[in-house]
């Protein structure tokens, strides 16, 4: 193709947080189009592009010419007047102007809602879009819902859940049907599945959660193995393909975590009830049985259907205190657990795995959704426990998927693209960091740049822009590998109550394995290359199984990135909110970008970025230096540079607009 005159290239525009966008293609990278050529595309329309001359290959941009075909979706956002003109003003990535809502629609609307002292500014509104040819006009809405007051706690909830096509309430009928579904006698369920009530079954989990989709069981066998049990709750005996139920859990595809809201992917009657693995009551499960030497290495893995009891529910603490010497009546069980994991590990740090253990923060907030603290969360051992058991759990699925040689869905990370890796590497030496690449970056040479910034005061800001250089993981029929992981094959297998992907895995599992051990070969290593025995048949693929996977993977991706959006936005606000209370205190932070009209800086403490405006840093003119990530003062030389450490003070916080205003102390 030749840049800039090959008007064929079509694709789904989705737009960002700082008004750019990529388009999304079936075949080749998305392409990047800059705010001021978007024209009047939205976010999830079809677009047709045209290539920039000089367009790099692998991070091609260019411009909207045409919109194809009109996403359909409604936009929703806060409502401001300007004179007698009701404004509303999109929230998240739908569309980069405000929407002049038309005013004998709006007078209709006021009356039919039956609105008491009618709109007002901050309410929350949605809209359908009319038409819109002038990019240099405000586009045209028809109000649709209102949807709340702007000091109500829960239109914040709405509205940004909404935004991103997400929502709290789900269909009567899709309630009605998950009210109907009782847990079988057990009796019936015990001729079917392996019976491991008697078993030690355990779940770990934090302490807020509400939903216990997985537990474990852990024994040393007297052949001197250890057996590691991960049971997953079925929700494919419950929920059956296609029923009223599944359709809605396809169309949601994940649940939605807003600091302290959850918006399901399941009905409550199941996520909480049904499939939740609570203690002490009988649960439906599917079982991934690993039998592992004392390096670690898989000697026998099975996969069945099983029913459990839990014995206890832990929270990440409770287990914390065990490891360091509380007496408790499962100690030995989590003591052994916590040995195979520190070779779980190891394992995956001799093939290559990369671990980012990049810092988080706890919102604390009131009954009145207003955040009343933000501090570091401390990640404990005891959550490496539960992670080392799943990503084991999911590599062996993924296995005996790939060697059915049938139709699956695989979680794949490709490899970090040439320039991203450059621009990783340029930086690192704009930092005083010089790292040879070979030939070919590899999950080692993540590792290695970590472990030489581990002590240095920039550590939390490097592990940021390595965690930027690698490409999203997603969901795909064709199994490319793990990059992240170092795995030859992974999946999503392990959180079927929350991620649609691990519902269709449980089905296909299902469908190859009932009740399938498979011992592995000798000499089998511990990363993806063994294979698995199957049951399965081999042959042509279902077209319509692999058509229906196809949409599921591209589905659900897209359906993980809006929850990532949804989830990233909720907890800026609160932080923001939170921010809005200490106007003039001071902070340390680090310059996390560097552009031609300020520096943005994020706050240690909080993690929370701000722009220090360039007018603010000094009498003398700033000139940004693009190449070495800095901008030097043309009088003094004064510089400030990519990952500098700074003190700031809060000077201005708009909740609306999503932003902070700092200033060097």
């Amino acid at each position: 193709m030749t840049p800039g005159k090959d008007t064929r290239l079509e694709g789904r525009l989705v737009l960002t947080g700082r008004g750019f966008g990529f388009v999304n293609r079936d075949e080749g990278p998305d392409i990047l189009i800059p705010f001021d050529h978007l024209g009047t595309a939205t976010s999830g329309d079809i677009v047709r592009v045209e290539l920039f001359p000089e367009s790099p290959k692998d991070k091609p941009a260019g411009r909207v010419t045409e919109v194809v075909e009109r996403s359909g979706l409604p936009v929703v956002g806060r409502v401001g007047w300007r004179g007698k003109q009701l404004r509303l003003y999109p929230e998240g990535q739908r569309i980069n102007r405000a929407v002049v809502l038309e005013p004998k629609a709006l007078d209709v609307f006021i009356a039919a809602q039956k609105l008491k002292g009618g709109i007002s500014d901050g309410d929350v509104l949605s809209a359908d879009l009319g038409v819109w040819e002038d990019p240099a006009a405000h586009p045209i809405g028809i109000p649709r819902e209102f949807i709340g007051r702007r000091d109500d706690a829960q239109s914040e909830v709405k509205l940004i859940a909404l935004a991103r096509g997400f929502s709290r309430e789900f269909p009567p009928a899709v309630v009605d049907a998950a009210d109907r579904l009782e847990l079988p006698p057990t009796e019936q369920l015990v001729k079917k599945r392996k019976d491991l009530r008697d078993e030690i079954c355990f779940t770990i989990d934090p302490e807020s959660a509400r939903d216990f989709d997985d537990a474990l069981s852990v024994h040393r066998r007297e052949d001197g193995l250890f057996e590691v049990g991960v049971h997953i709750a079925d929700v494919s005996h419950f929920v059956a393909e296609r029923d009223v139920i599944d359709r809605e859990a396809w169309q949601r595809a994940t649940s939605v975590y807003l600091v302290n809201t959850v918006l399901p992917m399941l009905p409550e009657r199941l996520s909480n009830t049904l499939c939740s693995l609570v203690p002490g009551e009988p649960r439906l499960t599917m079982t991934v049985k690993a039998v592992l030497d004392s390096t670690g290495r898989v000697a026998e893995v099975s996969f069945f259907e099983s029913i459990i009891r839990s014995r206890r529910r832990f929270t990440y603490r409770e287990v914390e205190e065990i490891l360091h010497g509380k007496a408790d009546p499962l100690a030995p069980e989590l003591h052994l657990l916590h040995l195979i994991t520190q070779q779980l590990r190891r394992g995956r740090e001799k093939d290559g795995s990369v671990d980012l253990d990049l810092p988080a923060t706890r919102i604390t907030l009131d009954e009145n959704g207003v955040p009343v603290a933000i501090r570091p969360e401390e990640r404990l051992f005891a959550q490496r426990m539960v992670e080392e058991s799943m990503l084991l759990a999911n590599r062996l699925v993924a296995e005996q998927l790939l060697a059915a040689d049938l139709p699956g869905i695989y979680r794949v990370h490709d490899q970090p693209r040439p320039s991203d890796v450059e621009n990783l590497i340029g930086t690192l030496e704009q930092l005083g960091i010089k790292y040879k690449v070979g030939e070919e970056f590899k999950p080692d040479d993540y590792r290695n740049i970590l472990a030489i910034i581990e002590n240095l005061e920039f550590k939390d800001f490097v592990e940021a822009l390595a965690m930027r250089s690698l490409n999203k993981a997603v969901y795909d029929v064709e199994n490319r590998g793990h990059f992240g992981l170092a795995m030859a094959a992974y999946t999503h297998f392990t959180s079927p109550i929350r991620r649609y992907p691990d519902l269709v895995v449980h089905r296909l599992l299902k469908r190859l394995v009932p009740l399938h051990v498979a011992p592995a070969a000798p000499g089998s290593p511990k990363g993806g290359k063994r294979r698995a025995k199957s049951s399965g048949r081999r042959g042509r693929p279902n077209q319509q199984l692999l058509k229906f996977l196809r949409e599921t993977c591209e589905h659900s991706s897209k359906q993980e990135r809006a929850a990532t959006g949804a989830e990233r936005a909720y907890t800026r606000l609160k932080a923001l909110q939170y921010l809005q209370q200490r106007i003039g205190r001071e902070y340390s932070g680090t310059i996390s970008g560097v552009t031609s009209f300020g520096l943005f800086v994020e706050i240690d403490r909080y993690l929370v970025e701000g722009l220090v405006p360039i007018a603010t840093l000094g009498k003398e003119r700033f000139e940004l230096e693009r190449a070495e990530h800095r901008l030097v003062g043309g009088k003094t030389g004064t510089s400030f540079r990519l990952g500098d450490r700074v003190k700031i003070s809060v000077a201005k916080v708009d909740t609306g607009e999503r932003r902070a205003e700092f200033r060097l102390v």
